[in-house]
């Protein structure tokens, strides 16, 4: 039965295109919260300008006060949902053992390490962070930063468990490589 309504054919578009839709949405919620969160804005600053910059001689559509929310509101779903579609692909992967899966999951754990090295030190008490931007996720909250810090967590583990995984796979099938 071949079905061709509107959302049965996204569905299929997601399915067919998991990593590069996950991988544009983890990168755009990686940027623009990292775009807002190192421009000083904090949520308590909502619907102040707060922008430094003189005003531009063309008025923009949307106004500057409006853009670090705008951006921060879209940023935050955007990196969850990004990175759930690779980890889902990561996981799917394991069962075929897909090359691109191998990637993916190579991806997953270079960002998951990098989050839980260099930016989980807001976690810590003190407020000498060695980057300001730490400081700064510092100040959104400890449930703020505690929910970057358990994603990078996850992201890392399902990356090592994957690579993991992808390895013996790769052993079993060339037993003539020796790792020594």
């Amino acid at each position: 039965m071949n079905q061709t309504t509107p959302l049965h054919r996204i569905a299929d578009y997601i399915a067919k295109h998991r990593v590069s839709l996950g991988l544009l949405l983890a990168a755009y919620g990686t940027f623009y919260l990292a775009t807002v969160i190192t421009s000083g804005w904090a949520p308590t600053d909502w619907g102040r300008d707060t922008f430094n910059i003189a005003p531009f001689s063309v008025q923009a559509l949307i106004l500057r006060s409006a853009i670090n929310p705008l951006f921060f509101i879209t940023s935050l779903p955007a990196l969850l949902i990004g990175t759930v579609l690779l980890c889902k692909d990561t996981l799917g992967g394991l069962r075929a053992l897909t090359p691109e899966s191998r990637h993916t999951a190579m991806l997953l754990t270079v960002f998951g390490f990098f989050y839980v090295v260099v930016g989980a030190w807001p976690l810590q008490n003190q407020g000498d962070f060695p980057w300001d931007w730490q400081n700064q996720i510092a100040g959104y909250g400890s449930i703020f930063a505690w929910a970057l810090y358990a994603l990078s967590l996850i992201v890392l583990a399902i990356g090592v468990v994957s690579l993991y995984v992808h390895s013996k796979d790769y052993r079993r099938r060339h037993p003539e490589v020796m790792f020594d």
